[in-house]
């Protein structure tokens, strides 16, 4: 059995120092802060597309719930409540020039203004046309 003779050279040396071992746990604790960061920033924005995506579903609800049919509709402004969103939506004529003469023509292009509101306040405004069936004259 051999044994090594440690010289009291080597024992100085052997492990960390107090300073070596202070930088190690500042380098840990700045990149434990950065992940948590980087955690706190991605709740807040899958939170915040969360909401979007219920606006942008209660905006296609009230879509469809103002003029549920291809019909033109009775008052040119709705309102009323989706998915404990607010919503109001306005039909105007679109101006176009359909090039035929008003008697052929069977569909209407009308533009719908939505405003959908959250509980939150949060809004989200569209503008779309859609074709409406001419009334019969």
């Amino acid at each position: 059995m051999s044994r090594t003779l440690v010289s009291p050279n080597d024992k100085a040396t052997a492990g960390f120092t107090l300073i070596e071992t202070l930088v190690a746990l500042a380098i840990v604790a700045v990149s434990i802060v950065a992940i948590g960061t980087l955690m706190g920033s991605t709740a807040r924005g899958s939170k915040q597309l969360e909401q979007h995506v219920a606006l942008v579903q209660a905006a296609y609800n009230a879509l469809w719930l103002a003029f549920p049919t291809r019909l033109p509709p009775d008052s040119t402004t709705q309102s009323g409540e989706s998915i404990a969103h607010s919503w109001r939506a306005e039909a105007e004529p679109f101006a176009i020039d359909l090039g035929a003469p008003t008697g052929e023509v069977h569909w209407v292009p009308q533009k719908v203004t939505l405003r959908v509101r959250s509980s939150s306040g949060a809004t989200i405004d569209l503008e779309t046309v859609r074709l409406f069936r001419r009334r019969a004259e």
